[in-house]
């Protein structure tokens, strides 16, 4: 009976864990002035940090989906399927601390980007 019972919860865990992989597979980024111009610094970090993860194929989708007026933009990220190091990646973003009082910045995690 509790060989039967194993048979079970295990397919049933890997498929939460699978559902719960799945729905963090993209993460939408924003940052922008907010009045004064933006962070440069802070900027910088977070394309070097997109820049970086596009070339090693961490991931393989990105849309930019505005700019702000006093610098910074809107976007999407995507994970590439052959990559584990989504989560480094959006650690590494989360580190980022831009001067509160001149830059807007947000990171929030997503199913998927826009249009995917």
């Amino acid at each position: 009976m509790n060989k039967l019972i194993a048979y079970f919860i295990f397919p049933l865990m890997l498929s939460i864990a699978s559902s719960a992989f799945a729905a963090n597979r993209a993460v939408q980024i924003s940052i922008g002035g907010i009045g004064p111009g933006v962070d440069i610094a802070a900027f910088e970090t977070v394309k070097q940090v997109i820049g970086y993860a596009v070339a090693n194929g961490v991931i393989d989708n990105f849309i930019v989906s505005g700019y702000g007026i006093e610098g910074g933009f809107s976007a999407c990220a995507q994970a590439s399927p052959r990559t584990n190091a989504f989560n480094a990646f959006v650690r590494q973003l989360q580190s980022i601390t831009p001067n509160k009082t001149t830059t807007g910045y947000s990171l929030r995690r997503v199913a998927a980007c826009p249009g995917n």
